[in-house]
C-alpha cells in the first residue's frame, strides 16, 4: 500500500508512518523512541542533545526519528544523525556532497563507501561547542535536508 505524506513527493511507510524521499526506503521499523537513547545518560549528554536540537529549532522546523542505532533529525528528508550519546559528549555526522576540509570543528572526514557522500563526523563536549562554525554548518546540513 502507497501512502504519501503531507509533503509533495513522499512516501511514508505504512507501518511505522516515516517520511522517506523514495518510495520503499529501506529502513528499521523498530518501537525506538529520543527516550530510549537518552534513558541512563549523564546530564551532561542529555543537556548537550538539548541544547543541539534547541540550536537546529532556531533554525527551522526539525523532526527526530529514532531509529535502531541512532537519532535522524529530519526537515522534509533525514538530513544529520547523532551516532552517539556518550558519558559526556554527543557524535553527530553531516552527510556533504563534498568534503569540507577547511573547518576547526570536524574531528573526522569520510567518504561513504559506494556513495558521494563525505560523512562530517562532529563531537560536543560543551554547550559552546555549537559555535558560529558549528552553525553554518548545521544550517547547511539543514538546507540539504529541505526539498527546495
Amino acid at each position: 500500500m502507497l501512502i504519501l505524506s503531507d509533503h509533495p513527493n513522499m512516501w511514508t511507510c505504512p507501518l511505522c508512518n516515516q517520511p522517506f524521499k523514495n518510495t520503499n526506503q529501506i529502513h528499521y521499523c523498530g518501537n525506538n523512541t529520543i527516550g530510549d537513547f537518552l534513558n541512563g545518560k549523564s546530564d551532561t549528554t542529555v543537556d548537550l542533545f538539548h541544547h543541539f536540537i534547541l540550536k537546529y529549532k532556531e533554525i527551522g522546523d526539525i523532526k527526530l526519528q529514532a531509529t535502531k542505532s541512532m537519532i535522524a533529525i529530519v526537515a522534509d528528508k533525514r538530513f544529520a544523525y547523532i551516532i552517539k550519546l556518550g558519558k559526556d559528549f554527543i557524535d553527530i555526522v553531516f552527510p556533504f556532497k563534498e568534503p569540507f576540509e577547511d573547518n576547526f570543528c570536524f574531528r573526522k572526514i569520510a567518504l561513504v563507501p559506494g556513495s558521494n557522500d563525505f560523512n562530517h563526523h562532529l563531537r560536543l563536549y560543551f554547550i559552546e561547542d555549537v559555535n558560529e562554525e558549528v552553525l553554518v554548518f548545521m544550517k547547511k546540513a539543514y538546507l540539504n535536508g529541505k526539498n527546495v
